[in-house]
């Protein structure tokens, strides 16, 4: 999906050559609109976080942690130590049920079919070059699920041989290892990723032993044609510890919930991709895509009914998806006016197969007791089948100025196949426009600055899960047992409109600059899924509202990021029914980030990270508040000339605090949470050449 420069970005980035070299600010980026776009030219917000800015920070666990180096997300957990990050973006949460945020590798999604939640140690630190972040709704490039925003990971794409290896341990008997290698061969690069991850967890029953290995190569490289095959493999397993009532973590915040004990997950993920790309003509480019993914699941999963009475089941699952996408971009009208026109079609078939076992229902002696006998509970099969069009015309009609127009339109079918049962469809259509503008408003030797705004429709289709699972709940009266999918459920959609800014500025040439960003936006729902626990069951909430400010702030030194600061708000309300003008729960109103880098001496410096939540509610009666919490990270690097040496203290200050949980869905006072780790260390090195 990479496509170049065009002209259209050409001609974005033509300016006295004077304001270029004084205000480096306009890099190139994809997301945004499916082809090669200067950023700040962008008629939404894109953030956009590089492997050389990522790596010096403190607290990064994982792939997932880059998104608190940039405003409008918020990260939850639910492990402890951050190995099962739940983001929050723009107000929208799937409570580890859903998601909505699509998530791509070097442009091909990898949610998982089922339930469109993303694996984040799939993909090793060692192999990224940078990561864009596009938020707000984007259905009218994405489609589906991209509701919240569109995350995509790039690993290297050149000519140039490199290796980087990485080795890091610590409490909690962690270690890491990750390796990313590019060689040339007859003039065509071949890559190699890999990482090795385990933990004995922060609390009781929760290791977690994670692996993962993929090769690229091109086929074909030359001036005008690109194909590029790679293949990707994955594997982790894993214990589940579960959350705990207050009174459980007064006693002992390490301790798993005797409920969860049997729960535990093995995955393994097989993709394999085909990319193409070929330059019709100087301004002319089609690009292609190919992409095929086949996942094995096994997990015991328990579901707390009460306080004192819990269902435990295991799934077996296997999926197999096929993705594919066209796309070409072409000028229209190239000797009268700066344009570009983006016209693609995407394809999806996915197929599960699903069995769920009774494990274990009851108190926790039924747990205790458990000797591992299984039976059948329900089984059966689904599909989902999709097609999309879309189509983006942008155009610079005065100076810099631009306006951008797009849409798509997506077919979902959706079917489901239970056992001894008749077939249900769930067919699904959806037309999301967008229209938007940028305009510059400073641009001399010292600042460079654009104003954006646009208006939007996006759409997030019910998953399969939450369509058609078939997990059975048992319940004290007539049918004793239900199930919490809801096959009349309908997609969910919004109207957004969103202004805001980019600026840089150069305050002591190449010495040091400072970038803002700033977005505003509002987003109106209908139907917005959620999990409802008087009924147990998924359902449409009538209406809701999603509002919020993102800022960003940055201070470059010498290249380097030495200041980061984001503050996200959140408000997002439910427009009808009984929590008429309450705050949707789980969701935390006000999200802080603050990261810091600067030097110490010859070859040594410190880094350091500061995270707060505040006003978060629980329950959608907002009765019951998550307590605000903060935490420090500190990381202390030697760098010796080829290796970098790494020391680092994570919750410096020993917090302890909780980032999510929910009410007892008995309807008692209990409220149910999952601590996270107190303080930790670990050492590490980085050798780079």
């Amino acid at each position: 999906m990479l496509c170049g420069v065009v002209a259209f970005a050409k001609a974005q980035e033509a300016a006295p050559d004077t304001t270029l070299e004084a205000v480096t600010l306009d890099e190139l980026v994809v997301t945004a609109d499916r082809s090669t776009t200067i950023r700040t030219k962008a008629t939404a917000v894109v953030s956009v976080v590089h492997a050389d800015e990522l790596r010096p920070m403190a607290g990064i666990t994982g792939l997932a942690d880059v998104l608190r180096m940039t405003p409008g997300f918020a990260l939850l957990h639910l492990d402890g130590l951050g190995y099962d990050p739940q983001p929050v973006m723009r107000g929208f949460y799937g409570g580890g049920e859903a998601e909505y945020v699509v998530v791509m590798l070097n442009g091909q999604p990898i949610n998982v079919l089922e339930t469109g939640l993303v694996n984040w140690n799939q993909i090793p630190l060692a192999a990224v070059q940078s990561v864009e972040i596009l938020r707000g709704g984007a259905s009218s490039l994405y489609g589906d699920a991209a509701i919240g925003g569109v995350v995509n990971v790039v690993t290297a794409d050149d000519l140039k041989p490199y290796t980087n290896l990485s080795v890091a341990g610590g409490t909690y008997g962690t270690l890491r290892a990750e390796a990313a290698l590019r060689r040339i061969w007859a003039n065509r690069p071949i890559g190699f990723l890999g990482n090795l991850d385990h933990t004995s967890g922060y609390r009781d029953h929760a290791r977690r032993l994670a692996a993962s290995g993929g090769l690229s190569a091109d086929l074909v490289r030359n001036n005008r044609t690109t194909l590029t095959v790679s293949g990707h493999g994955h594997w982790r397993n894993y214990d589940i510890p579960g959350p705990l009532t207050l009174e459980q973590i007064s006693e002992s915040r390490t301790q798993e919930s005797v409920y969860f004990r049997l729960d535990r997950s093995d995955e393994r993920i097989w993709r394999l991709v085909m990319r193409g790309r070929f330059e019709v003509a100087s301004e002319m480019v089609i690009t292609g895509s190919l992409a095929s993914a086949v996942r094995r699941a096994h997990a015991t999963r328990t579901l707390p009914l009460g306080v004192d009475f819990a269902d435990a089941k295991l799934r077996e699952l296997s999926t197999s998806r096929l993705l594919a996408n066209g796309q070409i971009v072409t000028p229209v009208l190239r000797s009268v006016v700066p344009d570009r026109l983006t016209v693609g079609a995407d394809a999806h078939m996915g197929s599960m197969n699903n069995t769920w076992y009774n494990v274990a229902t009851g108190a926790a002696q039924v747990f205790a007791g458990y000797t591992g006998f299984l039976e059948i509970s329900t089984e059966g099969e689904a599909a989902r089948k999709a097609v999309a069009t879309y189509a983006q015309y942008d155009l610079m009609p005065v100076g810099r100025v631009r306006l951008s127009f797009g849409a798509r339109y997506d077919r979902i079918n959706d079917q489901h196949f239970p056992d001894g049962s008749d077939e249900r469809k769930a067919p699904h259509t959806a037309f999301s426009p967008k229209a938007g503008l940028n305009v510059p408003y400073a641009r001399s030797m010292k600042h460079v600055g654009n104003w954006y705004a646009n208006i939007s429709r996006s759409f997030k289709a019910p998953t399969l899960d939450q369509l058609y699972d078939q997990r059975e709940i048992p319940v004290p009266f007539p049918p004793f047992g239900v199930t919490i999918s809801n096959g009349d459920l309908k997609p969910q959609r919004g109207t957004s409109v969103e202004t805001g800014l980019y600026h840089r500025a150069i305050i002591v040439p190449n010495s040091l600059a400072a970038e803002l960003t700033l977005s505003v936006y509002q987003m109106d729902m209908t139907d917005e899924l959620d999990f409802q626990f008087e009924t147990f069951q998924y359902e449409n909430i009538a209406e809701s509202r999603h509002r919020g400010v993102e800022l960003g702030a940055k201070l470059d030194m010498q290249d380097q990021v030495a200041l980061l600061f984001n503050y996200t708000l959140q408000n997002v309300t439910y427009q009808a029914g009984a929590y008429e003008g309450n705050s949707v729960k789980a969701i935390p109103r006000t999200y802080i980030s603050l990261a810091a880098r600067m030097p110490l001496a010859e070859n040594l410096a410190a880094a350091g990270t500061v995270r707060s939540a505040r006003q978060v509610w629980l329950d959608d009666a907002n009765t019951l508040p998550l307590d605000d919490w903060a935490t420090a990270d500190l990381k202390l690097m030697y760098d010796s000339g080829r290796a970098t040496f790494m020391f680092e203290v994570l919750n410096l200050l020993d917090q302890e605090y909780s980032t999510t949980g929910f009410p007892d869905p008995a309807g008692s006072e209990t409220v149910f949470l999952y601590p996270a780790a107190g303080r930790a260390m670990r050492v590490g090195i980085q050798v780079d050449w």
